[in-house]
């Protein structure tokens, strides 16, 4: 066997290999950026921009999605911001909660984006109460306390579901805070 022929056609399947985990990366990035994007605009309520935003992150998802075969785990957080920002512009606009289904993704990004969105909710209470629309506030409360309360008995290793645990309590924070803060609004 001649070593180089081996090592020569090894380094080409290697190569082969960081290109497509550089697509992934580079796709990563540009689908976070235009969730995060999304997500702003969703919060000024600039709904035609947002609608934008939410079609380039629909294509650069469906991209990485051809790409990303065992690298997945690089590729986990666009799927997360990816699940926040679409289930945040479902829930603001539509009044509807987006599955797993409807977003083909798996649970565990599912999960994670989904429990990122108790802070878009809070957010969205607290603009309305600053607003001085009590109903609206009192909506998005009550959006965080079914999704908290669907949720809560969720309990699996970190090796499952990675940082799922602290996205729980940092979620029920948020629920206790707005909840508090809604109850002084009121009086």
């Amino acid at each position: 066997m001649d070593a180089r022929e081996e090592i020569s056609r090894i380094t080409k399947e290697l190569e082969h290999l960081q290109k497509r985990y550089d697509q992934v990366a580079a796709l990563s990035r540009s689908a976070i950026r235009y969730a995060g994007e999304a997500i702003t605009l969703i919060h000024i309520k600039d709904r035609k921009a947002a609608d934008s935003k939410i079609r380039l992150l629909k294509n650069e998802i469906a991209k990485l999605r051809k790409v990303d075969g065992s690298f997945e785990y690089y590729s986990q957080q666009a799927y997360q911001e990816y699940v926040e920002a679409i289930v945040l512009y479902n829930l603001i606009w539509n009044g509807k909660l987006m599955t797993s289904k409807d977003l083909s993704v798996g649970p565990v990004e599912y999960m994670l984006g989904l429990m990122d969105v108790f802070g878009e909710l809070k957010r969205e209470a607290y603009e309305a109460m600053r607003h001085g629309k009590s109903e609206d506030a009192e909506k998005y409360y009550n959006i965080m306390r079914e999704l908290y309360d669907a949720t809560m008995h969720i309990r699996f290793a970190n090796a499952i579901m990675p940082g799922f645990r602290k996205k729980q309590d940092v979620a029920r924070i948020q629920l206790e805070t707005t909840g508090s803060d809604l109850l002084r609004f009121h009086k």
